[in-house]
């Protein structure tokens, strides 16, 4: 999706780089907070005791899916003192999506671009929890960190849906375990464990020159040795995103093209102690809205981790991982004097390496005291390297300058936590962490930089957090939490400008790391049939990362209008969120999930008129409804319902987003044990909206109705 801003001259540059360059406008407006969402946790409260009372004659909670994220050592599902939802393999198959942001929109409180990933530019897909809006939520694979080191947002279709065992979302900060873009929580994609020989092929095609194919293979050679392979295609060649009226002859559907490749394994080396390795590849070539609006990626990831028990009660896991990526994205500008989509030309072309290295070591020991249950002791440490160039044209495709912007980061951390039990129904989670960050061998070789004069900086964060988890009944149990984090700058706000003609927006090696504290109260009622998960929160962020503009006398020269990154104001967050699932019985079952978010900067001294609206990009209310149905015979459908509310791009509330209604279907029909056909169809009564108005270019459509037909074969 490109998104573009047109000055005086007509020139036009992608809102991925220029979200924050927005000179005329407002960074928030004001709107009025929400009131008396607190109110509905009692009330809902009653309601659960009264449930939990007519079901305490069932047989206890037999959700046993394990968990290892909420606290970094494995724990059930239904035994964890936070705000956690399990996403399974399952789940994946029963909704039509291609990419995991598909199917993560359909959780309580995840805040994501509206559009698909692989319908945005890829700096646009930002992920956050609990209406923090940006990049401050952490993505890990199998316990490592795959933001992209050098602009924090996360490439979804990176992970191949068909090689996702479970998904786990911890909502409310996770940054005393976890450690940078923690703060608004966590969320960890496990990949399937090769439990057996076997191969399972995938494939499947559709509307809008869609299709995909994936291979799925395990070699289990032995008791000591396991192996898992996974290799995938994926392309669509699009749909249209801009209406007719506003569509002029350089515009074309979004085309993407993705593979990947990942290897796996596990190992028993001797008696107490395991090993796991792997590689992953992935690639990614993307025409966005223009013919000459490209954006190629390249990355390899790698990771490893040893594992030995030093008791029956103990152990201690050395991990390691790393990463090596190239990202190059073509940005247009128009002509003098040409109607906008009439023309265009390459008017900047930014190419960006980076590498980043990281470990942990963490010992946990489980213990028989009657009070204190386990104690876990980690550090960690993580460096990233990146460089971003930025090549300038003019309309004769002549090469104007090359802007640079570099530099290092090295994060260093320690954490500690235990699991008090003063009462057997009452668990207390203390953990708490302490991180030092330095950026360091900084160049801004931007218009107005300061070239290789950049100051090196060394900050530190202090954050603890304290859950505890009261089980009133062997079915109802209430939840607390207070906890602090942090997000800190990452390269591209320290070290990358942005500029178009006349226009020059850039970073700043001076910012402070953004500082959360926090708060969450619920309940959870868990039986065999039934999970219900209800939470208020609250959140406010200090020396939040934004921008001020430039005057006249501040921009190098040349340049006419222009920002900085800056740490100023405070924001809120608050809100409700709710999450169900419901075995109805006779082959029924239902999924229910519910966001309120109400979210505002309540201080900013540089723009007072940005107090008190409901942050651009953050919808107020959000509901999912889901309903499947497993036939004796093996078949499954599952029709599926998704709210959003209308809400607005832009924090100054004139850039609307409609409402949407969205209605999905999923199918599946086994012939045998080894062959099955499966139907996916996405907006299903064709519901025609806006997901996209970002004012620099016509609004975007949301994906209209679409289908795909495919087939699984699955060999032992």
């Amino acid at each position: 999706m490109l998104f573009r801003i047109r000055d005086a001259s007509g020139t036009r540059a992608p809102l991925g780089d220029l979200v924050r360059c927005q000179a005329w406008r407002r960074l928030m407006a004001r709107s009025s907070p929400a009131r008396g969402w607190l109110a509905l946790v009692p009330l809902a409260l009653g309601c659960a005791f009264v449930t939990s009372r007519a079901a305490a004659a069932e047989p206890e909670g037999t959700l046993g899916t394990v968990v290892v994220t909420a606290t970094r050592t494995e724990r059930t599902l239904n035994d964890v003192p936070e705000s956690v939802s399990v996403v399974d393999a399952q789940a994946i198959i029963d909704t039509p999506a291609q990419a995991l942001d598909e199917v993560l929109r359909r959780t309580p409180s995840i805040d994501l671009p509206n559009a698909t990933s692989y319908q945005v530019h890829p700096t646009g897909n930002s992920i956050s929890m609990r209406g923090l809006g940006g990049i401050r939520a952490l993505v890990l694979l199998d316990g490592v960190p795959i933001n992209d080191p050098f602009f924090g947002y996360m490439q979804w279709s990176r992970v191949p849906l068909e090689f996702v065992d479970q998904v786990e979302v911890v909502r409310g900060s996770g940054s005393t375990l976890w450690g940078n873009y923690a703060m608004g929580g966590v969320i960890n994609i496990r990949t399937r464990q090769p439990e057996q020989s076997g191969l399972v092929l995938q494939g499947a095609g559709g509307s809008y020159g869609t299709y995909r194919a994936n291979l799925t293979g395990s070699l289990v050679a032995s008791d000591a040795v396991r192996l898992g392979l996974n290799g995938g295609h994926f392309h669509t060649d699009g749909f249209m995103q801009i209406s007719d009226a506003d569509r002029g002859p350089i515009n074309v559907p979004t085309e993407f093209t993705t593979n990947n490749g990942a290897l796996r394994g596990d190992f028993r080396l001797s008696e107490g102690l395991t090993a796991h390795a792997s590689v992953d590849y992935f690639d990614n070539d993307q025409t966005l809205q223009t013919r000459l609006s490209t954006n190629s990626q390249r990355t390899w990831n790698y990771s490893g981790a040893l594992t030995q028990e030093l008791s029956a009660n103990s152990n201690l896991t050395l991990t390691l991982f790393g990463s090596d990526s190239d990202f190059e994205t073509n940005n247009t500008g128009g002509f003098d004097g040409v109607p906008e989509n009439e023309a265009e030309f390459i008017q900047n072309r930014h190419d960006t390496p980076v590498d980043d290295f990281g470990s942990s070591l963490v010992w946990t020991r489980t213990l028989e005291s009657d009070w204190l249950r386990s104690l876990s002791f980690g550090a960690d440490f993580h460096r990233i390297s990146g460089e971003d160039d930025a090549s300038i044209y003019d309309e004769t495709g002549a090469l104007v300058r090359v802007d640079v912007g570099r530099g290092k980061q090295r994060f260093i951390g320690g954490f500690a936590q235990a699991s008090i039990r003063p009462l057997e129904p009452l668990e207390i989670l203390a953990s708490v962490r302490y991180q030092e960050f330095k950026n360091y061998d900084g160049f801004d070789g931007n218009p107005g930089g300061l070239g290789d004069a950049v100051p090196d900086s060394t900050e530190s964060s202090f954050d603890p957090r304290i859950s505890a988890r009261y089980a009133l009944t062997s079915t109802l149990a209430l939840r607390a939490a207070v906890y602090s984090g942090f997000r800190a700058p990452n390269l591209d706000n320290l070290y990358r400008a942005f500029s178009v003609p006349f226009g020059i927006f850039q970073p700043n090696a001076a910012l402070k790391p953004e500082n959360l504290k926090g708060g969450e109260l619920g309940f959870d009622v868990e039986t065999h049939q039934l999970r219900l998960q209800v939470t208020g929160y609250y959140n406010k962020v200090d020396d939040l990362l934004t921008y001020r503009n430039l005057d006249f006398a501040e921009l190098p020269p040349g340049f006419f209008f222009g920002s900085r990154n800056i740490n100023a104001g405070k924001a809120r967050s608050q809100g409700f969120e709710l999450e169900s699932a419901w075995q109805v019985g006779a082959g029924f079952s239902t999924e229910v999930a519910y966001t309120y978010a109400d979210s505002q900067v309540t201080e900013s001294e540089l723009d007072p008129a940005s107090v008190g609206r409901q942050i651009g990009g953050v919808p107020r209310n959000r509901a999912y409804v889901a309903l499947v149905y497993q036939s004796p015979l093996g078949w499954r459908v599952s029709p599926q319902f998704r709210w959003v509310e209308a809400s607005y791009a832009d924090n100054a509330h004139t850039l609307p987003v409609d409402e949407q209604h969205i209605v999905s279907l999923s199918a599946s029909y086994p012939f045998n044990a080894a062959f099955e056909a499966y139907l996916q169809v996405e907006n299903l009564l064709n519901d025609d909206y806006i997901v996209d108005n970002s004012g620099f270019n016509p609004p975007l459509r949301g994906t209209p109705f679409s289908a795909l037909v495919g087939v699984r074969m699955q060999m032992k």
